[in-house]
């Protein structure tokens, strides 16, 4: 008798062959979607990363206003603290000059302003400048979509007032050394993407000034 052979019908390997590849395509297809996911999540957590180190160095310039007017490069008298919705200028405390290293104030002249979808901050070597004098730029944000500065006062009857700019009107006749920092300082920053980040910032007491 010859011997009975065992083994796949064709149409059993076509079976097989079909399930092993849709098999192949799920894995692969759940891989470059984990791969994606990966890639997003790290893309969103280095934009958090961003922001935060975004606020930490508003929060430290800002915190750290001192009522320092400075003088120009023509020699004319400017308030410690100059802005409207868009731009802030002021002088500020705690700029580091390790072991008095270098010949300057630990005081330091600053300004942010938007220009074309990014949050520019630019800083001067010294507080009182010349006229050939040219500030240090470093971009601080991108995708900026708009900016917005207020500043916050007592105004008349001692009720709180947010004005839009500083100094206000009220003290254009007041001599900048004379003049007050507002209570604090709100920004609102709209990015690109639809993000929103708006901050409060506190204000030292102005120590050169009554009240």
């Amino acid at each position: 008798m010859r011997a009975k052979h065992s083994g796949f019908t064709l149409l059993e390997v076509i079976i097989a062959i079909a399930i092993f590849a849709a098999m192949y395509v799920f894995a692969q297809y759940a891989f470059t979607q984990a791969l994606d996911n990966r890639a997003l999540l790290m893309e969103h957590a280095a934009q958090q990363e961003s922001r935060q180190r975004l606020l930490l160095q508003l929060s430290q310039d800002i915190e750290q206003l001192i009522a320092r007017p400075v003088r120009d490069g023509f020699g004319d008298l400017e308030p410690a603290l100059m802005g409207d919705d868009r731009h802030l200028t002021f002088t500020r405390l705690g700029w580091s000059n390790v072991l008095e290293l270098r010949q300057r104030s630990q005081m330091q002249r600053l300004s942010y302003a938007l220009e074309e979808g990014e949050l520019i901050r630019y800083h001067w070597p010294y507080l009182d400048q010349t006229v050939d004098m040219e500030p240090v730029r470093t971009l601080v944000a991108e995708g900026v979509e708009s900016v917005r500065w207020r500043y916050l006062m007592r105004g008349a009857n001692n009720k709180w007032e947010w004005q839009e700019l500083w100094p206000p009107l009220s003290m254009e006749n007041v001599p900048p050394l004379q003049q007050p920092l507002p209570n604090s300082i709100e920004l609102t920053l709209e990015f690109a993407e639809g993000e929103t980040l708006h901050r409060f910032f506190r204000i030292v007491a102005n120590p050169w000034v009554h009240p």
